[in-house]
């Protein structure tokens, strides 16, 4: 089984992708969809959407797994994160790779045994899960493989169907 993991954001989303073989995780691929900061609100959503189905094609994961939306301070980036979230989503309905949804709580909860852990803990618990040296690269690649760790930890431990 292959599981797409999705942190999403508006300007940087990461993605990162595990296989299941046997009980045991492999790591296959991880980055960002980046979009540029001067674009139109429009335009990243379609980079975000493209990009993503783009992703699935290459990939061809069994299921997607997106961390959900925090509420923010300020309810128009709150927004403009669901629109971004929106639009992740869409693309891997749209390739039929159903969709998982988890808050930021419980896959900091799921990797660290807290719910309060800092994203320097999800880190480095997911480089001990995957046996990686080093995860270069912005929190956000870090934060989606832990989100596509947490749904296998689900799986594994029955608490959704596959």
């Amino acid at each position: 089984m292959i599981i797409l993991g999705i942190d999403p954001g508006l300007n940087t989303s990461g993605y990162g992708l595990i296989r299941i073989d046997r009980s045991r995780i492999h790591f296959i691929a991880a980055g960002t969809i980046s979009t540029a900061k001067a674009l139109d609100f429009s335009e990243k959503l379609v980079i975000l959407f493209k990009t993503c189905g783009e992703i699935i094609d290459d990939h061809k994961p069994d299921v997607c797994a997106i961390e959900e939306t925090f509420s923010n301070v300020n309810p128009r980036t709150s927004l403009k994160l669901g629109h971004a979230r929106g639009a992740l989503i869409l693309a891997a309905k749209m390739k039929g790779c159903p969709i998982h949804e988890y808050p930021a709580t419980l896959v900091k909860k799921s990797l660290t045994g807290t719910g309060s852990a800092s994203k320097e803990q999800v880190k480095y618990m997911v480089q001990k899960l995957l046996n990686l040296q080093e995860l270069t690269g912005k929190m956000d690649i870090s934060d989606a493989l832990a989100v596509a760790i947490t749904h296998y930890n689900h799986l594994r431990f029955n608490m959704i169907k596959p």
